[in-house]
């Protein structure tokens, strides 16, 4: 029986400023601090790693999104 070949791996996707989707620091709120603004679950993650702010947690921040 041969071995399968594995499965190719996800490459990530770049915004604007060529960072990495995945590589961004979410905002989150007082009332729920383990679900960034944008809906992605934070909880166990760090905060404040030097990473681009998370474009769409920015938007809902400053009221441009709901």
């Amino acid at each position: 029986m041969a071995a399968r070949p594995p499965a190719p791996r996800a490459q990530p996707r770049f915004g604007l400023d060529d960072t990495a989707l995945e590589e961004c620091e979410h905002i989150v709120g007082e009332d729920d601090p383990d679900t960034a603004l944008c809906g992605i679950d934070q909880t166990d993650v760090p905060w404040n790693q030097g990473l681009p702010v998370c474009q769409a947690c920015l938007a809902v921040a400053q009221g441009r999104m709901s």
